[in-house]
């Protein structure tokens, strides 16, 4: 049984011949194989068309023995390129053939004169089929010799006179020439094609990674504007790839942030070769669940030049960007824990010096005076003595009962375990108690305290405890932080379903930069003045938070010099559930307003 031979099993066969190791890639691998079915073919022709040319010439002459070696020749290529791998060497034995053939064939055909010398262009020619400069120069150079000894033979005499069936095989050489030269054209542009496809392949295989990275590719021109750009543009730059082009990913850059995009890509293009930048796109979504709402993205920027590029390359400098926003969240995060972290150390150095200072002075005063009056065995303190060192005693102890009232106040209404029990009050009544409380301690420090009740005020709903010592704190600060022959003013008006508390002074006022840090616990602002004021710093604190229990607001109006305003806004009808702490609304106070008038003004009316 007899299969057929086809050109599949030839291929199959041939491919074998050759160790997978010498194969660098499939166009190699293509190469290779053209070159040893072409050789093949033509050996085995050759050498079966020799039997009959034997039996019917008989004796060979030298050049026609050429022939015969030149046509063996291809063979020995296959072989050596089947072993080695080595494609030049095995080119080199097959241009040698080639050239070898046309030296016999043109002895035989004239010599000098003969044109099957033009087939020695096909040596050079077929090289640029099968390799690159250094096989053309070779063949060049096997051409050159082979022309040289037609040139030689010719001067010697060697040529063989032409055989009388030189003259009828004349025109089938010539054809025989001009295939091969078609043959030559043919395979390098099939060649050029085999090249164009690997390019495209090899492109599309690039375009594929490049649109599934989940990276934004770019590609800039020395100028930073963008050739090039991935599919990733519609995820992290809301775009399509091609509206990037040109200046459309620098127009979706932050503002703030472009100086930094573009020194990224002038020093990857024009200095070290790469650069690093962290820069924010803005877009608006046209599809998708955010669609027409505005986003902002975090992109990370590595950028590269591109070696050996040149002007009519296009690109000069490669990006890849990829989405940090997660991880710059992540990183705020972590930065805003450890600022709080510092924060709550800081305020706890603050809260032991400022308890400690609080503590230790009337302690230190109960244990000196107990002493001196439990080792005054002979009587030598008179009686007048002995009772102004119990009041020292008495009232330490009595600051020492307000220190930790305050500080357990803090911490139920930091923990939200502060409870209020509202009653209708009569606000009127209220502000003339707590004005009686401050009077003695008024009139001491030689400031003068009034109070401004407004027309139609109503009862209303709060916690009497509460809103007393909010009321107090505010007094105690005011005339504490007012020098002599200055003025407190305590207000209280009605602004619609609201009730409006203000206590103002004509004190040292707080300067703006410690306005902000107002109701921290603690926190204690410096006047004008270089004098210390005592105090743990709680007052505003605790104020800050009953109001918040209260539903109200709270705000403060002050500046250096002009004195200070603090007015508290409740609702007459109470609140339904206790609330937070509630925020200080504070303002700077103009240089030209001041507080000497008694009529008091309303900053939220």
């Amino acid at each position: 049984m007899r299969f057929p031979i086809t050109m599949t099993a030839i291929r199959t066969q041939v491919a074998a011949m050759v160790h997978p190791s010498v194969l660098p890639n499939s166009l190699e691998r293509m190469r290779h194989e053209r070159f040893m079915l072409t050789r093949l073919a033509l050996g085995a022709a050759a050498l079966s068309l020799a039997p009959a040319y034997l039996a019917w010439r008989g004796t060979l002459g030298a050049l026609e023995t050429l022939v015969l070696v030149a046509v063996t020749l291809p063979l020995v290529a296959v072989f050596v390129l089947s072993r080695s791998g080595r494609l030049d060497l095995a080119h080199c034995i097959s241009a040698a053939a080639l050239a070898l053939l046309v030296v016999a064939v043109s002895g035989m055909t004239g010599g000098v004169a003969s044109p099957l010398l033009l087939w020695l262009a096909a040596v050079p020619a077929e090289a640029m089929f099968f390799g690159s400069r250094p096989y053309v120069a070779r063949a060049s150079a096997i051409a050159a010799i082979a022309l040289g000894c037609v040139v030689i033979m010719h001067q010697m005499g060697f040529n063989a006179a032409p055989a009388p069936w030189i003259a009828s095989a004349m025109p089938v050489l010539v054809t025989a020439a001009i295939l091969h030269a078609m043959l030559i054209a043919v395979g390098f542009l099939r060649r050029r094609d085999d090249e164009l496809r690997e390019h495209r392949a090899s492109d599309a295989r690039a375009q594929l990674l490049l649109d599934h990275v989940g990276d934004l590719v770019t590609w800039h021109d020395a100028t930073g504007s963008v050739v090039f750009a991935n599919d990733a543009a519609r995820a992290l730059a809301g775009a399509e790839p091609r509206d990037l082009f040109g200046r459309g990913l620098l127009d979706r850059v932050h503002v703030a942030d472009r100086p930094l995009f573009l020194r990224a890509l002038s020093d990857a293009a024009h200095g070290a070769g790469q650069a690093t930048a962290c820069f924010r796109t803005l877009f608006v979504p046209r599809d998708g669940a955010n669609a027409g709402v505005p986003v902002a993205l975090w992109l990370e920027m590595q950028a590269h030049r591109i070696a050996n590029a040149g002007p009519k390359d296009g690109a000069a400098v490669v990006c890849v960007m990829r989405d940090v926003t997660a991880r710059r969240a992540l990183e705020e995060e972590r930065a805003r824990g450890h600022a709080e972290a510092v924060k709550a150390s800081d305020e706890k150095g603050q809260f032991l010096a400022t308890v400690s200072h609080e503590l230790r002075t009337p302690l230190n005063a109960i244990i000196g005076f107990s002493e001196m009056l439990g080792t005054d065995a002979h009587g030598l303190l008179d009686a007048a003595k002995r009772l102004e060192y119990a009041n020292i005693i008495h009232a330490s102890g009595h600051h020492l009962l307000d220190v930790v009232n305050t500080l357990l106040d803090v911490s139920k209404i930091e923990s939200g375990s502060m409870a209020i029990e509202q009653e209708p009050l009569d606000l009127a009544e209220l502000t003339l108690d707590c004005c009686r409380l401050i009077a003695l301690r008024a009139e001491a420090g030689q400031v003068a305290l009034e109070r401004i009740v407004g027309p139609e005020l109503p009862m209303a709903l709060g916690d009497r405890r509460a809103l007393k010592q909010i009321l107090l704190n505010l007094l105690s600060n005011a005339v504490k932080f007012t020098h002599a022959g200055g003025r407190v003013t305590l207000a209280v008006v009605r602004d619609g379903d609201m009730i409006d508390l203000s206590v103002s002074d004509t004190g040292i006022g707080i300067a703006a930069a410690d306005l902000p840090r107002l109701g921290d616990p603690f926190f204690q602002a410096k006047g004008s003045y270089d004098r210390a004021y005592e105090g743990t710093g709680l007052g505003l604190s605790v104020v800050r938070g009953l109001v918040g229990l209260h539903g109200g607001r709270l705000t403060v109006e002050s500046a250096p010099g002009l004195g200070t305003r603090v007015s508290v806004r409740l609702p007459v009808g109470g609140v339904e559930a206790a609330s937070h702490p509630t925020k200080i609304v504070t303002f700077a106070r103009a240089p030209r307003r001041s507080l000497e008038t008694k009529e008091p003004f309303r900053l939220t009316a």
